[in-house]
């Protein structure tokens, strides 16, 4: 019954971080009184915990069980797992040179990201920080399921 807890957890600590980070922005950009901050914060929650579950389902539970017939659970390669299972979507799937035959340009916030389809230093900075917030999302979500589950080394089983 522990390691339910111990998925539970790593499913929702790093939503609810993610969803408090965006509520705290809905605060910012909107009046503080405006009703359907709660409906916008209430369907990202929903997303967040939605992906959150597909992340450590699909990827966190196999970890785990190869991790455990390793004989490798311990809070380092559960942190490092998290962090890397949390990254590696993120860097493929936002991948800057994924199209190079699209000589298209880009820009954030009037700083260019893209010049003629490569990437400008911005561009890999900005591509670094989304890969390293979501692994440290995995990390959060890896160190939740670390101190609520019970896979404490014992004496026995070494």
């Amino acid at each position: 019954m522990k390691i339910v807890f111990a998925f539970l957890a790593a499913i929702l600590l790093p939503a609810l971080l993610i969803t408090a980070w965006y509520l705290y922005g809905q605060f910012v950009t909107f009046e503080h009184d405006d009703p359907y901050i709660w409906v916008r914060t209430r369907g990202f929650l929903a997303i967040c915990i939605t992906v959150s579950a597909g992340f450590v389902v699909f990827l966190g539970l196999p970890t785990y069980f190869l991790l455990r017939k390793l004989n490798s659970v311990n809070w380092w390669a559960t942190l490092i797992s998290g962090f890397v299972l949390g990254a590696i979507p993120m860097a493929i799937f936002t991948w800057p040179l994924r199209y190079p035959e699209m000589k298209t340009s880009a820009s954030v916030n009037g700083v260019k990201t893209m010049i003629d389809g490569v990437p400008t230093l911005d561009g890999w900075l900005q591509f670094l920080q989304g890969v390293s917030f979501l692994g440290v999302c995995g990390m959060v979500g890896a160190l939740a399921f670390w101190l609520a589950a019970p896979n404490k080394p014992l004496k026995q089983d070494k």
